[in-house]
């Protein structure tokens, strides 16, 4: 199968494209997932740990209704799906929150690989060296995700039209190059046929060029070879003249 000049120009242009764009895409997303999701788990641990230090002497004092209320306001937190407090017997002191969240079994998330809809993180409330009991959070992370998708999205749409528009840039640098180069093989046949004076006459400053004017080189050398050819067969056709005339006048005598 023949491919053309134009159509290697843009299967070559576009796949190295192509590759560019999948190593600096999969490096962009594999850094937003990472950094977000090491942002996610610091906010989520700090909010448990200043949440754990605020709530340390209402859990000692037993005080339900300041435990409500503390839970009530880290829930009405946005981004918070639940907070939670637990005795140091692991009896539930005051909880808070999304229903569906709170039905969820508690598991810290820690560091996973990829992000759940519900990070959960837990901090243990300590005072004196002593363990009273513990704090569970809960962050709704579906809007942060979302948003993750969405620039995810952009970012594949951008590509996508670079790659479109390198294509384009092919194209039309192909264009131009294949019709440079039928001129040149235009004048060539032209060149084979005897027509010498025919010139490519290119103005660019590439290796088309340089090529183009080797050939006008060619033709101005052959014109010249032609031309003194030329000049030696007329000049050899007047010295056989002049030689018949002497013969004849020769004989004559």
């Amino acid at each position: 199968m023949k491919l053309s000049i134009r159509a290697q120009a843009i299967i070559g242009i576009g796949m190295i494209e192509i590759i560019m764009l999948m190593v600096l895409l999969y490096s962009v997303f594999h850094f937003i997932d990472g950094s977000t999701s090491s942002e996610v788990q610091r906010r989520a641990q700090s909010v448990a740990d200043i949440f754990a230090a605020t709530v340390g002497d209402d859990v000692l004092s037993m005080d339900l209704g300041a435990l409500q209320s503390f839970v009530d306001a880290a829930a009405r937190t946005p981004g918070t799906s639940f907070a939670r407090i637990i005795g140091y017997n692991g009896h539930l002191l005051a909880e808070a929150g999304d229903p569906e969240a709170l039905s969820q079994s508690f598991k810290n998330t820690g560091q996973a690989d990829v992000l759940p809809d519900l990070f959960m993180a837990d901090a243990t409330i300590v005072k004196a060296g002593l363990n009273y009991g513990r704090v569970e959070i809960g962050l709704d992370l579906r809007e942060q995700k979302q948003s993750i998708a969405a620039v995810k999205k952009r970012s594949l749409l951008i590509a996508a039209l670079e790659v479109i528009a390198a294509a384009l840039f092919s194209l039309a640098a192909g264009y131009y190059l294949v019709r440079r180069l039928k001129h040149i093989v235009g004048v060539l046949k032209r060149i084979n046929n005897g027509e010498y004076r025919q010139k490519v006459g290119d103005s660019w400053l590439d290796e088309v060029a340089d090529i183009a004017r080797e050939i006008d080189c060619l033709t101005d050398r052959i014109i010249w070879e032609t031309q003194t050819r030329d000049q030696r067969i007329e000049d050899l056709e007047e010295l056989n003249r002049l030689l018949q005339k002497k013969i004849i006048h020769y004989r004559k005598n």
